[in-house]
């Protein structure tokens, strides 16, 4: 049993340090394109971009992800991570529902993540 704990010990640090190694590559892409997202699908990805307005600085994060219990339904959630100004109230998560036949959003009000 010993062994095992050794050997998944080893596995986390190393994919700790492959993480840190790998932070210098993603925050360049990011400096550089903007943005950086994970999968191509609308409704399902992973963004990360970068806040420059004149009283904020820092990256934001959208997740979004489709909504359980609920068909054509997705939930997005969007936090800041700012280095300058306050991001006080400003992280969201919201539900956005969709036609099943014309796949076209519907409006706000329509939208509940909740069955």
């Amino acid at each position: 049993m010993n062994r095992w704990l050794k050997r998944i010990g080893y596995f986390l640090f190393l994919l700790l340090w492959l993480m840190v190694m790998a932070f210098p590559t993603f925050a360049f892409f990011l400096a550089t394109n903007g943005e950086v997202q994970f999968g191509s699908e609308p409704r399902s990805h992973l963004r990360f971009f970068m806040v420059q307005e004149e009283a904020s600085g820092g990256v934001g994060m959208e997740w979004v992800r489709g909504a359980r219990q609920v068909d054509n339904c997705t939930r997005t959630t969007i936090r800041y991570f700012l280095w300058e100004g306050s991001s006080a109230g400003q992280n969201v998560t919201f539900c956005q529902c969709y036609d099943p036949v014309s796949e076209a959003p519907l409006p706000t009000e329509e939208s509940s993540c909740t069955p």
